[in-house]
Order: C-alpha cells, then structure tokens, then sequence
C-alpha cells in the first residue's frame, strides 16, 4: 500500500516546483534572476540533506514514537534514505554552479551527474539481486530524471551555447569568459572577467 505525503513531501514538492519555475524564468530574465535562483535552490538543496530520511521515508518526526513504525524501517532503508538526499542536494547544488560559471563548475557538473547515473545503476542492480522491493525506489527514480535532466541541459550543450543562452544579454561577459578560459593564466583577463561577473552581484 503506497503512504500518503507528509507535509514534508508537500513542502518538497511545492520546493521542486519553485525551483523549476525560478530557473524558467533565470533563462528568460537572465541574471537577474541569479539572486532568487541561488536563495531557492539553496534552501530546498539543505532541506534533502537535512531530511532526505522523512522525504524518501514518508514519515514524520512524530512517527518514530510508533513502534510498528520503526520496526518496518529496516536499517539498509534508513541509511538509503539518508544517502538520497545526499545525493539530490549535491545535484542541487551542482545545477547552481551550473548558471554561476565558476572554474570548478565543469568538475561538480560532471561528478553530480556521475554520482547520479552510479547511485541509480546500484540500486537496479540490488533489486534484481536481492529480488526485493524498495519502497522509495520509484520516487528516486523520478527525481533522478528531472535532476538528471537538468544536470544534462546544463552539461552537453557547448559551452558556447550555455554562455549565449544565459547570458544572451551581456556579450561582454561571455567575450571576458572565454578569452579567460583560453588564457587561464593571463592576470588582465582574470580581472577583467571579475569586473564583468561584479556586475551580476
């Protein structure tokens, strides 16, 4: 029998949508919207890690004061759980350095959509193993997708493209970028590229 949401399922759905329709609009806004997609994203990337546990789980903190609760939780469920909304936060976190364009935004893109991809093949593997069913697994399965969705529109298109996209309306930041990218060590074309991003804050 499939439980019903708790007000932290509600409150994580309700999250999901919000952050979908704040990165819409920080493509058609552009940077402006920067601030309102950081402050969103952030909170809902905290609220998995703090309780990916109730989320996955669809229980409460008031639950766990009910024995036959606790004792249908086996322990490979709670920390599977946990390690979820590990997982989805770090995504998360990897989807905003993904409109932020900061050095290290290649390596978190590439290791959150890896982790993703991993996660998901182990927990297949489990079950056709272990032949037993995991009661959050579809639910994983669907915020897999549109996580990994995300994680893809922000990482296979060239990076040329991403840049004309989300910055459509700032040439000279996309110019700064790429001169810098092509000359790393270049001291005139890091500053110049900080001027360029300053404006964004």
């Amino acid at each position: 029998m499939t439980k019903r949401d708790t007000i932290f399922n509600k409150f994580e759905k309700a999250g999901l949508v919000t952050v979908l329709v704040v990165i819409l609009l920080r493509v058609l806004l552009g940077p402006d919207a920067n601030f309102l997609l950081l402050v969103t994203t952030t909170i809902l990337s905290t609220y998995y890690l703090w309780f990916g546990f109730f989320i996955f789980n669809k229980i409460t903190p008031l639950s766990l004061l009910n024995k036959s609760v606790t004792q249908s939780l086996t322990s490979f469920e709670v920390y599977l759980s946990i390690i979820m909304g590990v997982v989805i936060s770090y995504a998360l976190i990897a989807i905003l350095t993904g409109f932020f364009f900061y050095p290290v935004m290649p390596v978190i893109l590439g290791s959150a959509l890896s982790l993703l991809v991993a996660f998901s093949i182990f927990l297949a593997i489990y079950k056709v193993i272990k032949k037993k069913k995991i009661n959050f697994l579809e639910s994983f399965s669907i915020r897999t997708l549109v996580y990994g969705i995300l994680l893809i529109l922000l990482t296979v298109p060239p990076l040329e493209t991403r840049l004309h996209i989300l910055f459509k309306d700032y040439p000279e930041f996309v110019e700064a970028y790429l001169d810098c990218r092509e000359n790393p060590d270049d001291e005139k074309k890091q500053e110049r590229l900080k001027e360029e991003r300053s404006r964004f804050r």
